[in-house]
């Protein structure tokens, strides 16, 4: 159901262990990751026979790779030179062992900052081995100009990087300030963190990930701190049986709706109903009850209070019913106006043991860090980059910078479930790991995408999820209606109601054994894509 997502440090130990430790060679590490870049080609191009190309090696693993394939690529009849960027004697261990068997081998090697690179053209393919995972900070000045010499071959080559793109952070995915844009990249053992972040998304091509021998004890004794979502999660949403009734699928309390903002608590319901809930009620204001049962008569209203907006004697009309609901999901639409946060104040001391806090919820509690003391480990609270930035008084742009830190920090602080939205949605628990969505669809980012995203975590956990698997089905169940309709709106231009309208389609493909495969077969597909396609 999860697929780890190491970081460079983290798959840097893995590393070490395999060799220091279980004793397999760091030569033979590199021979396996050389044989699988070689398979990526082969799969691209057929024959590599009379094949034109170059392979840039660094000085560090990635380089030792390179060398090593560049004897399979020769082997089979390619014709290909090898530029390395540091000079030979500088080579040592593993790496000078592979670039030493490729000069055996009489393969053309040229120190690369003495080789006049604007003269090669034409060439098949470029394989970029000039820096691995481990890089991080500033790129030096030659680099940036190796790299803007492999991107201007790659204009009319096919670009192939060893294990990561160049330039790319391994942990945050961030070009450094550029990188190199591949359209292949191949990732050895598991794909790192930072390749599966949208910043890398540009970069890396299509991402093909292969295993180079790392004992699964190795991984399993100091398991990622990070995990993909993946398409197995389907598994845990139960076929329904011929005999059940509604009451065995929850009940649904969306509370939210206020003057000009009834559409909000709607859209949470309807995609309660489009994801199975038995029932589904929107608690509102009195006043604003008509204007919301107009919008789906399958959605029953709780009328609360007087008038059109909030205040704490909603909640004293509220508090006799809520035993009645399986699920709460409080905030869309709720507005901000100061008998909000009455009401707010009045349920969280006590609140239904289910309850996902979003949009207008998120700013109250944001404000009020009593309210925030009075949540328990059963609240998931679903905030946007913008709302988590008021929880650590910064702005968006640095959540963005950090957005899985951020949500671990969060949720571990405050000892609950929180779900940070946008491409790439982090989902952190109590506890290690930290869940990433694959999706970075376009077609999710509008006004009540979220209101959705928020229907269905409730009306999982209505139908007896707990709530990290709730937010992990929910995730990448609503991760995929986007991908959905991006094929019939490439452009974008979707409502938020179609992404709920389209949920039980999604979920019949997903289920399906051909949809199955190809949602699995690579879950990071979804986040990246070809530049040339």
């Amino acid at each position: 159901m999860f697929s780890p997502l190491p970081t460079p440090e983290e798959m840097s130990g893995w590393d070490r262990r395999c060799v220091d430790e279980f004793g397999l060679s760091g030569r033979i590490l590199m021979e396996n990751a050389s044989r699988e870049a070689l398979g990526v080609l082969k799969e691209h191009f057929g024959s590599l026979r009379g094949r034109c190309g170059v392979v840039v090696a660094g000085a560090g693993n990635n380089g030792g790779d390179g060398f090593a394939l560049a004897r399979h690529l020769w082997n089979l009849g390619a014709k290909i030179i090898v530029l390395h960027t540091k000079p030979r004697n500088v080579y040592t261990g593993d790496t000078a062992y592979h670039l030493e068997l490729a000069e055996r081998m009489d393969i053309p090697c040229f120190y690369l900052p003495e080789y006049e690179a604007d003269f090669l053209n034409k060439l098949d393919f470029i394989v970029d081995g000039l820096l691995g995972t481990g890089f991080k900070g500033q790129l030096r000045p030659e680099f940036q100009t190796w790299i803007k010499r492999i991107n201007k071959l790659g204009k009319n080559g096919f670009v192939l990087s060893l294990d990561i793109p160049s330039g790319i952070n391994g942990e945050t995915g961030e070009p450094s300030p550029i990188a190199v844009r591949a359209d292949a990249t191949v990732t050895f053992e598991e794909a790192k963190l930072g390749l599966f972040l949208p910043p890398a998304s540009d970069f890396i091509g299509r991402l093909t990930v292969v295993k180079i021998g790392v004992p699964a004890f190795i991984k399993h004794d100091a398991p990622s701190s990070h995990m993909a979502l993946t398409g197995n999660l389907v598994s845990l949403i139960d076929e329904p049986t011929a005999t059940m009734h509604k009451g065995e699928a929850g009940h649904l309390l969306i509370l939210g709706g206020s003057p000009g903002l009834t559409g909000a608590p709607f859209l949470a319901g309807l995609a309660g109903l489009r994801t199975g809930s038995g029932l589904v009620t929107i608690g509102c204001p009195k006043g604003l009850a008509q204007e919301v049962k107009a919008g789906c008569p399958d959605i029953m209203t709780l009328p609360l209070g007087e008038g059109e907006l909030w205040d704490e004697t909603c909640f004293e009309g509220l508090a006799d019913h809520l035993s009645r609901f399986t699920t709460v999901v409080l905030g869309p639409g709720l507005g901000r106006r100061p008998g909000v946060h009455a009401f707010l104040k009045e349920y969280v001391k006590s609140p239904h043991l289910n309850t996902i806090y979003d949009a207008d919820a998120l700013y109250f509690l944001a404000r009020d860090q009593e309210l925030m003391d009075l949540l328990d480990e059963n609240a998931v609270l679903t905030p946007h980059p913008g709302e988590m930035a008021r929880f650590f008084n910064v702005s968006s742009a640095d959540i963005n910078l950090t957005r899985a830190q951020y949500a671990r920090q969060f949720s571990q602080q405050n000892r609950l479930t929180v779900i940070l939205k946008g491409a790439g949605t982090i989902i952190s628990g109590l506890e290690n790991p930290v869940y990433i969505s694959p999706f970075a669809t376009p077609n999710l980012a509008l006004g009540g995408s979220g209101d959705v995203l928020s229907g269905i975590i409730g009306s999982l956990m209505a139908q007896g999820h707990d709530s990290l698997t709730a937010a992990r089905i929910a995730v990448y169940w609503h991760g995929l209606a986007g991908a959905a309709l991006q094929k019939t709106f490439p452009y974008r231009g979707n409502t938020a109601q179609e992404i709920a309208q389209i949920l039980p389609d999604v979920l019949k493909e997903w289920k399906n054994e051909e949809g199955q495969r190809h949602y699995d077969a690579n879950p990071l597909r979804c986040c990246t894509g070809n530049r040339n396609s």
